[in-house]
């Protein structure tokens, strides 16, 4: 388990409209730092985020001035460009790369980005404690949804899972989540707000123009809409309100967004959890 002082409630991703078209890198630079102004130490990035895109805005925006003030996620195993690869080498191939784009001789936390079970091999595994030995990872885990998270959860060498966390999870995944915790990983919640309804109009912006597109995109691939979920602020207040939840993941390109978001979290604060 991840020590719980050095995760915020509340992590910004530095995913989607932060890796491409969706957001200027001046405009993201300037959304990390609010961030971390409003307390928020926890970033989750990764190589297949705009082939690197998003881990080489987030090691400029912290530079050497904010560095010490960032828990950092990055991922592996999904490349730069889509490629699919949790060999050890190419593990380790990508581990330096994303170092080199962050910035930094270390990260936070590795996530293996949605493995099949039988690819969380011991030769990987072996490695993944090698980089932790040699300092350039301080925890591991594995970020999913499915049998890939029991299987991390059986393996035992691992430090936190990431998952969607939201009301819409069936009765299975809330299990899951709920021995995971018990097993002593930390929970890192995503999707917290699937399903909400986001503001109607025309797009003002670029990160609506990406929103826009992305939906655009699903609904030509013919995917299920989502069900109609809690609004955003009640799906965040309902995901950190669960007693298994450690940290929430949130995406966001309006600094207005954030700053309600951090003072939702900073008010759950308040209100004991619930099971």
């Amino acid at each position: 388990m991840i020590e719980a002082a050095a995760l915020s409630r509340l992590g910004l991703g530095v995913t989607g409209p932060h890796a491409g078209l969706g957001a200027s890198r001046a405009a993201t630079t300037r959304l990390i730092h609010q961030a971390i102004d409003l307390g928020v130490t926890l970033f989750d990035t990764g190589p297949a985020y705009g082939r690197g895109e998003g881990e080489y805005r987030l090691g400029a925006a912290l530079g050497s001035r904010r560095r010490d003030a960032a828990f950092i996620a990055t991922k592996a195993g999904i490349h730069a460009g889509g490629h699919r690869d949790f060999s050890a080498g190419a593990v380790e191939m990508s581990l330096r790369d994303s170092l080199k784009r962050l910035r930094r001789d270390h990260v936070d936390l590795l996530l293996l980005h949605g493995p099949a079970p039988e690819e969380m091999t011991d030769k990987l595994i072996r490695r993944l404690e090698a980089f932790k030995a040699r300092g350039m990872i301080r925890h591991i885990g594995v970020c999913g949804r499915g049998a890939e998270l029991d299987r991390a959860i059986e393996l035992g060498v691992f430090n936190a899972l990431m998952a969607p966390v939201n009301d819409q999870l069936d009765e299975a995944a809330r299990q899951r989540l709920v021995r995971a915790r018990a097993s002593g990983l930390s929970v890192i919640g995503i999707e917290v707000m699937a399903g909400a309804a986001r503001p109607s109009g025309p797009p003002r912006s670029r990160g609506d123009l990406w929103y826009l597109a992305r939906q655009i995109k699903r609904r030509l691939r013919r995917d299920p809409p989502a069900a109609a979920g809690a609004a955003p602020a009640e799906g965040l207040a309902w995901a950190l309100s669960q007693s298994w939840t450690d940290s929430v993941v949130c995406l966001t390109t309006r600094p207005a967004h954030l700053c309600a978001n951090a003072a939702l979290v900073d008010a759950l604060e308040q209100r004991p959890a619930t099971s």
